[in-house]
Protein backbone atom coordinates (compact mmCIF):
# COMPACT_ATOMS: atom_id res chain seq x y z
CA UNK A 1 0.00 0.00 0.00
CA UNK A 2 2.79 2.54 0.92
CA UNK A 3 4.87 1.55 -2.22
CA UNK A 4 1.32 2.13 -4.38
CA UNK A 5 0.85 5.50 -2.59
CA UNK A 6 4.36 6.52 -3.41
CA UNK A 7 4.34 5.47 -6.93
CA UNK A 8 1.20 8.07 -7.26
CA UNK A 9 2.89 10.62 -5.27
CA UNK A 10 5.78 10.35 -7.92
CA UNK A 11 3.47 10.31 -10.80
CA UNK A 12 1.65 13.32 -9.33
CA UNK A 13 4.72 15.49 -9.13
CA UNK A 14 6.05 14.29 -12.73
CA UNK A 15 2.84 15.70 -13.99
CA UNK A 16 2.94 18.77 -11.91
CA UNK A 17 6.61 19.25 -13.30
CA UNK A 18 5.46 19.06 -17.04
CA UNK A 19 2.43 20.92 -16.34
CA UNK A 20 5.17 23.49 -15.02
CA UNK A 21 7.72 23.39 -17.83
CA UNK A 22 4.88 23.59 -20.33
CA UNK A 23 2.95 26.52 -19.39
CA UNK A 24 6.59 28.62 -18.71
CA UNK A 25 7.20 30.18 -21.64
CA UNK A 26 10.58 30.14 -23.47
CA UNK A 27 12.22 33.31 -24.70
CA UNK A 28 14.07 32.77 -27.66
CA UNK A 29 17.60 33.39 -28.05
CA UNK A 30 16.38 36.31 -30.77
CA UNK A 31 14.01 37.99 -28.40
CA UNK A 32 16.74 37.94 -25.85
CA UNK A 33 19.40 39.28 -28.10
CA UNK A 34 16.93 42.01 -29.29
CA UNK A 35 16.21 42.91 -25.76
CA UNK A 36 19.84 43.43 -25.04
CA UNK A 37 20.49 45.64 -28.38
CA UNK A 38 17.40 48.07 -27.09
CA UNK A 39 18.86 48.01 -23.70
CA UNK A 40 22.13 48.77 -24.73
CA UNK A 41 21.38 51.40 -26.86
CA UNK A 42 19.24 53.50 -24.16
CA UNK A 43 21.80 52.82 -21.51
CA UNK A 44 24.43 54.33 -24.13
CA UNK A 45 22.80 56.98 -26.36
CA UNK A 46 24.87 59.71 -26.25
CA UNK A 47 22.34 62.48 -26.86
CA UNK A 48 19.10 63.68 -24.84
CA UNK A 49 15.94 61.88 -24.97
CA UNK A 50 14.34 62.29 -28.54
CA UNK A 51 12.50 60.19 -31.16
CA UNK A 52 15.62 57.91 -31.51
CA UNK A 53 14.83 56.41 -28.03
CA UNK A 54 11.39 57.60 -27.10
CA UNK A 55 10.02 54.23 -28.70
CA UNK A 56 11.90 52.08 -26.63
CA UNK A 57 11.43 54.05 -22.92
CA UNK A 58 9.90 57.17 -21.35
CA UNK A 59 11.67 60.39 -20.78
CA UNK A 60 11.75 59.98 -16.91
CA UNK A 61 13.26 56.45 -16.88
CA UNK A 62 15.62 57.34 -19.66
CA UNK A 63 16.64 60.34 -17.68
CA UNK A 64 17.38 57.79 -14.49
CA UNK A 65 19.02 55.49 -16.16
CA UNK A 66 20.76 56.79 -19.21
CA UNK A 67 24.86 56.40 -18.31
CA UNK A 68 25.30 59.47 -20.56
CA UNK A 69 22.94 61.62 -18.68
CA UNK A 70 23.31 60.10 -15.41
CA UNK A 71 27.26 60.76 -15.01
CA UNK A 72 27.20 64.23 -16.84
CA UNK A 73 25.49 65.63 -13.58
CA UNK A 74 28.33 63.88 -11.76
CA UNK A 75 31.32 65.36 -13.71
CA UNK A 76 29.79 67.50 -16.55
CA UNK A 77 29.86 66.91 -20.23
CA UNK A 78 31.29 62.90 -21.05
CA UNK A 79 32.08 60.96 -23.68
CA UNK A 80 31.07 57.29 -22.86
CA UNK A 81 34.83 55.51 -23.94
CA UNK A 82 33.62 52.00 -23.21
CA UNK A 83 30.24 50.09 -22.93
CA UNK A 84 30.11 46.55 -22.74
CA UNK A 85 26.84 44.05 -21.31
CA UNK A 86 26.77 40.57 -21.24
CA UNK A 87 23.06 38.88 -20.69
CA UNK A 88 23.15 36.73 -17.20
CA UNK A 89 19.61 35.76 -17.33
CA UNK A 90 16.37 36.21 -18.30
CA UNK A 91 12.62 35.42 -17.11
CA UNK A 92 8.81 36.20 -18.06
CA UNK A 93 6.56 36.24 -16.16
CA UNK A 94 2.64 37.89 -16.23
CA UNK A 95 3.81 39.72 -19.57
CA UNK A 96 6.66 41.24 -18.56
CA UNK A 97 10.33 40.15 -19.34
CA UNK A 98 12.74 40.59 -16.57
CA UNK A 99 16.54 40.66 -18.44
CA UNK A 100 19.71 40.80 -16.20
CA UNK A 101 22.76 42.07 -17.41
CA UNK A 102 26.44 42.90 -16.39
CA UNK A 103 27.49 46.46 -17.52
CA UNK A 104 31.32 47.43 -17.94
CA UNK A 105 31.80 50.82 -18.61
CA UNK A 106 33.81 53.63 -18.38
CA UNK A 107 33.14 57.45 -19.12
CA UNK A 108 35.42 60.89 -19.17
CA UNK A 109 34.08 64.11 -19.10
CA UNK A 110 35.11 66.35 -22.23
CA UNK A 111 36.39 69.59 -19.83
CA UNK A 112 39.40 70.14 -18.74
CA UNK A 113 40.10 70.16 -14.95
CA UNK A 114 42.25 71.90 -13.03
CA UNK A 115 42.91 71.81 -9.55
CA UNK A 116 45.98 74.25 -9.85
CA UNK A 117 48.61 71.13 -8.87
CA UNK A 118 47.34 68.48 -11.67
CA UNK A 119 44.75 68.87 -14.46
CA UNK A 120 42.98 66.37 -16.42
CA UNK A 121 39.62 64.86 -17.03
CA UNK A 122 37.13 63.71 -14.97
CA UNK A 123 36.42 59.92 -15.13
CA UNK A 124 33.65 57.35 -13.63
CA UNK A 125 34.27 53.67 -14.24
CA UNK A 126 31.90 50.64 -13.32
CA UNK A 127 33.25 46.96 -14.17
CA UNK A 128 30.48 44.37 -13.72
CA UNK A 129 27.78 46.46 -12.64
CA UNK A 130 24.69 44.25 -12.02
CA UNK A 131 21.65 45.87 -13.92
CA UNK A 132 17.63 44.78 -14.08
CA UNK A 133 15.91 45.66 -17.00
CA UNK A 134 11.72 44.86 -16.74
CA UNK A 135 10.08 45.05 -20.27
CA UNK A 136 7.31 44.60 -21.95
CA UNK A 137 6.20 43.73 -25.92
CA UNK A 138 3.68 45.37 -27.41
CA UNK A 139 2.04 45.50 -30.83
CA UNK A 140 6.07 42.94 -31.72
CA UNK A 141 8.39 45.47 -30.14
CA UNK A 142 10.11 45.97 -26.76
CA UNK A 143 9.81 48.78 -24.35
CA UNK A 144 11.56 49.17 -21.17
CA UNK A 145 9.43 49.65 -18.23
CA UNK A 146 12.02 49.84 -15.36
CA UNK A 147 15.71 49.93 -14.71
CA UNK A 148 17.37 49.03 -11.08
CA UNK A 149 20.62 48.74 -10.69
CA UNK A 150 21.83 47.11 -7.66
CA UNK A 151 25.28 48.06 -5.64
CA UNK A 152 27.08 44.90 -5.72
CA UNK A 153 26.16 41.30 -7.82
CA UNK A 154 25.87 39.47 -3.83
CA UNK A 155 22.88 42.02 -3.55
CA UNK A 156 21.69 41.34 -7.07
CA UNK A 157 21.70 37.70 -6.57
CA UNK A 158 19.98 37.63 -3.08
CA UNK A 159 17.03 39.77 -4.58
CA UNK A 160 17.17 38.16 -8.18
CA UNK A 161 17.56 34.88 -8.97
CA UNK A 162 18.17 35.71 -12.86
CA UNK A 163 21.89 37.03 -11.67
CA UNK A 164 23.01 33.46 -10.40
CA UNK A 165 24.64 31.88 -13.48
CA UNK A 166 23.58 28.25 -14.49
CA UNK A 167 27.31 27.38 -15.77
Amino acid sequence: MRKFIANIMVIVMVMFNLTMVMCSSSISQKDIEEMKEIVDKVLSYDGDYDDEVSEYIDSQTFNESNYVVFYSYYIGDIVLNKYESEVIGVTKEDGKYNLCLLIDMEAQATTLESDGVEQGYDTAEGNDVPVEVVLTKKEGKFYIESVKEYDSLKIAQNENKNFIKND
